[in-house]
């Protein structure tokens, strides 16, 4: 019997930390300021952007962030001018 009350005790207070560490987490998170509750579900949607691939370094990079440049008439992008620079470079080697 002891067994069973000491179980739920200590179900019990895993829980009510959880929900501190819960609360406390929302209470102190960083980041956008959230979207009043009559704005339209678009608004409150977290805007997603669509990630490019570096092909040099093989890293991943928002759309808006990437730097371009056209390589053999297509359009690709660069996480940074160094990968850029070195992409452009070796097209200048290879021709």
């Amino acid at each position: 019997m002891r067994a069973i009350v000491f179980f739920l005790q200590l179900v019990f207070w895993l829980f009510v930390a959880r929900l501190v560490v819960r609360t406390l987490a929302r209470a102190f998170r960083v980041g956008s300021a959230p979207a009043p509750p009559d704005a339209p579900r678009a608004a409150r949607a977290r805007q997603i952007e669509d990630l490019v691939l570096d092909r040099v370094c093989h890293t991943h990079v928002p759309r808006s962030g990437a730097l371009t440049a056209s390589i053999g008439g297509v359009e690709e992008s660069f996480c940074s001018e160094a990968c850029r620079d070195k992409a452009l470079a070796g097209v200048a080697r290879a021709s």
